[in-house]
């Protein structure tokens, strides 16, 4: 099923003040949708089309497409950030020329808040007028957003959802060393084999690339220092083949603004991204045109709690000051950090007309923060951490191994100990195989075979500590320890 076919001809009794959402993932026909079914009916009507997008390759995209099918009679394209300036130099677009504005990857209001300080001013004027207009909002991953409407601005839209379908997926993996990255890359090599490489940071993005410089391209945000690495000649390609020739695309989350890569060589995808929503959007730049034989390799960088701890412990810092103004009066806020700016811009001044100054907080941001702590409290409560998580996520229980939850170094350890027929005698041999193992429960080292076997079974490991009795150079020891492995 497609947005279309969701959709049907409801659109034809939306009305003004209504605000849709459309939730579905790359490839259902959401652009479709817009310049075909909603464009007929907004040109029979001699209604105008209003259409927002958060980044301007997308846009130049988009505007050739709609000019070479003759729609920019009716359709009016638009980034965010330009119509954030002009609502900044109060020179804005006047919205009610437009009888429909569409909102595209409307998660940008809530992903971008973190970097650029207005996200909230465009929707808020979006948002505000919208008795005057149709507002349709769409998106795969929205549900902050819903959230933010439905908690901050009591909206509740109609909701149009065509389920998330990962089929495609045929593996996937979790790692946690970076080693394994290159020593996978390298494996792709020797076979000729395409990959898409998501890395967050584009300084370690652009490290991984000169390994495999010969055989990649690589790209990042144009105002990043490392955007000087970038092959113009190879990025217009990609934009306008929406296919790369190289092995391998190392690119940041940059990637993820709306370009599609249709590309039936392309089966490996690697994503070392940390929030799932952006994770989700990276998958989907690969265009699956074949259900029944397309097919993605997928791997993904675990995340572990102390991790996603230490990304708890980002999140209240960021929070600080936002938090402290929501629990006192702007009097003591001032005492508090008198001459000490918010640092993450969420607590702001606003200038007033008599020259003065108010206090003001992003609460679209706020709450984002908000929303991603109580997600890291989510994930950390799921018995296989951000693992599980992520294996829940694209709805493949099925296809995690037991010994999936071990370190590497552990499970090494285990494997080693069960193939050679390692016997642990004496409570020095017991301890250094214990400290190998490096088990720990409140940051220190388990070395009771009862409190191992315990975090084993946890982790769902195949492998035991069978404690028993043996005989060596005459003496006997009651628990000696030996590896067992159980039925998988």
């Amino acid at each position: 099923m497609n947005v279309t076919d969701c959709i049907q001809q409801e659109y034809l009794e939306w009305q003004r003040g209504d605000i849709i959402t459309i939730s579905a993932g790359t490839g259902k026909g959401k652009s479709h949708f817009i310049k075909n079914e909603l464009y007929d009916h907004a040109k029979s009507k001699g209604k105008r089309i209003l259409f927002f997008l958060h980044r301007t390759n997308t846009l130049e995209q988009f505007e050739a497409e709609i000019a070479a099918e003759g729609k920019d009679d009716v359709i009016e394209l638009s980034t965010y950030q330009g119509f954030e300036k002009a609502i900044i130099r109060q020179n804005q677009l006047d919205l009610w020329m437009y009888e429909y504005i569409i909102c595209d990857e409307y998660h940008y209001f809530g992903n971008d808040s973190s970097f650029n300080k207005f996200t909230d001013l465009s929707l808020n004027e979006i948002i505000e007028g919208a008795d005057e207009r149709v507002v349709v909002l769409m998106s795969a991953t929205n549900e902050f957003i819903k959230a933010y409407l439905n908690n901050s601005k009591s909206i509740n839209p109609k909701e149009y959802i065509l389920s998330a379908n990962y089929d495609y997926i045929k593996t996937l993996e979790l790692f946690d060393d970076d080693q394994l990255i290159i020593d996978g890359l390298k494996k792709r090599v020797a076979k000729g084999e395409k990959a898409l490489i998501f890395i967050e940071s584009a300084n370690d993005c652009y490290e991984l690339f000169k390994h495999f410089e010969e055989h990649s391209m690589f790209i990042c945000g144009k105002s990043h220092r490392n955007y000087k690495y970038v092959d113009e000649e190879k990025r217009e390609q990609l934009l306008k083949n929406q296919r790369f020739n190289d092995l391998f695309l190392f690119t940041t989350q940059t990637l993820d603004a709306g370009v599609n890569i249709i590309d039936d060589d392309l089966h490996f995808i690697i994503v070392d991204i940390a929030d799932p929503d952006v994770l989700v959007q990276c998958v989907g730049r690969k265009r699956i045109r074949d259900a029944e034989s397309d097919y993605v390799h997928l791997v993904v960088k675990n995340r572990s709690n102390g991790r996603l701890g230490y990304d708890k412990g980002n999140l209240t810092n960021r929070m600080k000051h936002a938090k402290f103004f929501e629990e006192h009066s702007q009097e003591e806020y001032d005492r508090e950090f008198y001459r000490e700016p918010d640092p993450y811009q969420l607590v702001y001044y606003e200038p007033l007309p008599n020259g003065l100054y108010k206090i003001g907080v992003n609460q679209l941001l706020f709450d984002s923060y908000k929303y991603k702590y109580k997600r890291l409290e989510d994930i950390q409560e799921i018995a296989g951490g951000y693992r599980q998580f992520i294996v829940e996520l694209f709805g493949k229980e099925g296809s995690v191994s037991m010994d999936a939850y071990l370190d590497p170094n552990t499970l090494t350890a285990l494997e080693a100990g069960f193939t050679e027929g390692l016997i642990f005698y004496s409570k020095e041999e017991k301890r250094a195989f214990a400290e190998k193992l490096n088990l720990k429960v409140n940051g220190r080292i388990i070395t009771s075979f009862r409190k191992i076997n315990e975090l084993l079974t946890t982790k769902e490991a195949s492998f035991r500590i069978f404690p028993h009795e043996a005989k060596k150079d005459g003496k006997r020891y009651k628990t000696a320890w030996r590896i067992i492995q159980m039925s998988k």
